[in-house]
């Protein structure tokens, strides 16, 4: 699977989306807080995924959409009041947004 991203420690962080993307190697502890989606969520081997870069340090990563239902996973102990539910249900609202669009 190609990737757009670059990741390097000679050339500083630079965002030439959606043809290259220079990246710091590692993240920064800016990253927990500070990443922004880059552009629409794109589709490569029937997979889903959308780029995501720090707003600071510009560290990349590409965020894969998860095809599994949070509803119907066996044994997960997840409910509505979790975040990590409500980050599920926000990202599949954005791609089938896109989708439909």
């Amino acid at each position: 699977m190609a990737t757009i991203v670059k990741y390097s420690t000679e050339r500083r962080a630079r965002n030439s989306f959606p043809y290259e993307i220079i990246s710091p190697p590692f993240p920064s502890r800016c990253c927990s807080r500070r990443m922004a989606r880059v552009g629409a969520v794109q589709e490569e081997d029937e997979e889903k995924f959308y780029y995501r870069r720090c707003e600071s340090c510009g560290f990349t990563v590409r965020e894969f959409l998860s095809t599994l239902d949070p509803k119907r996973s066996v044994g997960a102990a997840t409910s509505i009041a979790d975040p990590t539910w409500r980050w599920i249900a926000r990202v599949q609202r954005q791609a089938s947004a896109e989708h439909a669009a």
